[in-house]
């Protein structure tokens, strides 16, 4: 019953922190920013809101929560699956989705942030129910750093 708690709380700040994080700070696309949370606890991460380069206006964004020591990715839509890939190494792929927001599994995402931390790129594809959004490429210049401080400021807390 507390793991469940704990695993709600995190889908929780996850989708309070992603839910308009560029309107939080005005952030740019395509760069990687840190970024804290007081909603629901303190959360702090590195994150990107990624444009997709379409003219449908596609974006999404991929953030590490440094609190839940997770990966999440949120789209414009109802996720069902999420897979990204670091330079040439295979996809890695989530199905735990729900409110939006398609979260990485803490073996998973620790796999993945190993790969974001040395990585030059990655490429993002969202399944959405019927279609799939993407590919989304993001360079990972600036992703260290960002975590780096993010890490930093979750444990000053």
């Amino acid at each position: 019953m507390m793991r469940s708690v704990f695993v709600a709380a995190g889908v929780a700040a996850a989708a309070l922190t992603l839910s308009q994080p560029a309107a939080a700070q005005d952030q740019p696309p395509d760069k990687w920013v840190m970024y804290c949370s007081s909603d629901g606890g303190r959360d702090c991460g590195a994150q990107a809101t990624i444009d997709g380069n379409s003219l449908l206006g596609q974006f999404l964004v991929m953030r590490y929560s440094a609190a839940y020591k997770k990966i999440s990715v949120v789209g414009d839509g109802q996720g069902v699956r999420a897979s990204i890939q670091v330079d040439s190494n295979p996809f890695i792929s989530t199905s735990i989705c729900g409110q939006g927001i398609c979260q990485y599994d803490e073996g998973k995402s620790a796999e993945l942030l190993q790969q974001l931390r040395t990585g030059s790129q990655i490429q993002i594809q969202l399944e959405l129910q019927g279609t799939m959004a993407g590919p989304f490429v993001q360079s990972l210049k600036g992703f260290d750093r960002e975590l780096q401080r993010a890490l930093a400021a979750q444990r000053a807390r």
